[in-house]
């Protein structure tokens, strides 16, 4: 894989609200210690310690430890070996002939579930759940298709760019709600003691602010963040059509649950996938010739 490659698939337009979402948190944290708590030194220190939390989450131990979060498990079985790796591996010729610059190897790992779905994650592992083993073998392969799209547009490179980015942003927002809780506590027991509840009350309003600004400042950056995630899935969904599997992965997208909730614009807008219809349609609109009747 290219670092020229690399980079074009990272900085594109799916993207940006992924690093506006970085932009937004790492101008918070240092608008709140800069100029008067952040000296020259600290901020070497403080982004020494955000490119060093950046390359171990681009390393083999971030791919790791994502797949340990996700509950995922290398393949032991030989049925299910037999069953899934040569259906990977013709997918992955046909994706690997469009991508050359992709990894050169896959790894599949399995996570517990009846649900029907796999995952990409890191720069080179697919995980499928359980329930993916009792789906058509054509339909594994429409699903394969799509996440090997996510591997060769390093989407995932990206994710765990944002697991590592905003290990310090986390911590920074945690800080900022312990602050505010400890405060509300002690100004509240201070006037319980003295018999200030006006004092208590004012506090506690002001803490219940602070805290109430962090969640909301969260939840606007999310709105950038799920916007890429969103657009990027219909760039895998491409990416499938064009190695030939489009009808397969449009027959899986109307077989699985919709991950994306309906009816309803705040759950949508926070929604990291786009509703199943829609994909299905944009599947339609590129060529695939996919119908349920």
């Amino acid at each position: 894989m290219g670092i020229s490659d690399t980079l074009s698939k990272v900085f594109k337009y799916s993207n940006i609200g992924t690093f506006i979402f970085f932009v937004l948190n790492f101008t918070l944290m240092l608008a709140v210690f800069y100029p008067y708590s952040l000296t020259p030194t600290g901020m070497i220190v403080l982004l020494a310690l955000y490119i060093t939390t950046i390359a171990i989450s681009l390393s083999p131990i971030g791919e790791w430890v994502i797949s340990v979060f996700a509950g995922a498990k290398e393949i032991k079985r030989h049925d299910i070996q037999i069953k899934l790796i040569p259906l990977l591996e013709i997918v992955y010729e046909k994706a690997k002939s469009i991508s050359p610059n992709m990894v050169d190897s896959v790894y599949l790992k399995i996570i517990p579930g009846d649900e029907v779905n796999a995952y990409a994650l890191g720069r080179k592992t697919i995980c499928v759940t359980e329930g993916l083993l009792n789906a058509p073998d054509e339909m594994i392969m429409g699903i394969f298709a799509h996440e090997l799209g996510h591997l060769a547009n390093r989407h995932s490179e990206v994710q765990l760019l944002i697991g590592g980015a905003n290990v310090l942003v986390s911590l920074f927002l945690l800080m900022l709600k312990l602050v505010a809780w400890t405060i509300t506590g002690l100004f509240g027991i201070i006037a319980i003691g003295t018999r200030r509840i006006t004092t208590g009350c004012l506090i506690g309003l002001l803490g219940s602010i602070a805290t109430l600004s962090v969640f909301l400042w969260t939840k606007f950056c999310m709105i950038f963040l799920m916007w890429s995630a969103r657009n990027n899935e219909f760039i895998a969904d491409e990416f499938a059509y064009k190695i030939g599997f489009g009808i397969q992965l449009a027959w899986a997208l109307d077989t699985m649950t919709d991950c994306a909730p309906r009816g309803n614009f705040l759950r949508t807008l926070y929604s990291s996938h786009p509703e199943k219809d829609e994909r299905i349609a944009r599947l339609q609109e590129l060529g695939a010739s996919y119908s349920r009747w």
